[in-house]
């Protein structure tokens, strides 16, 4: 199942609604503000968690948010994609939902 989170965290109980259904061979796609989710907390601990949980971001809109990664700071589990990888990421999937 791949998640595809379009709103913060922060001012949205979708990420939190997305991790507590998130089983481990699922991925989780962060795109529009779902990238500000790239600091969360909850994100973040539940990736150090089930390291077999795949996150990846879309690149140009973290950009257009600032936001950015740190390898060194322990963020390696999210893949920087382009917006023209999405549709590949859908497919790879035999599922999806929105979470918005």
């Amino acid at each position: 199942m791949l998640h595809i989170i379009r709103s913060s965290g922060y001012t949205s109980n979708a990420l939190t609604l997305c991790l507590n259904m998130a089983l481990p061979q699922d991925a989780i796609l962060l795109i529009d503000d779902g990238c500000y989710n790239l600091h969360h907390p909850a994100l973040l601990e539940t990736l150090a968690k089930q390291q077999a949980l795949s996150a990846y971001f879309v690149h140009q809109h973290a950009n257009a948010r600032a936001q950015s990664i740190a390898q060194s700071a322990g963020q390696s589990a999210f893949s920087a994609i382009e917006l023209n990888d999405v549709l590949g990421l859908i497919f790879k999937h035999d599922n999806s939902v929105t979470w918005s």
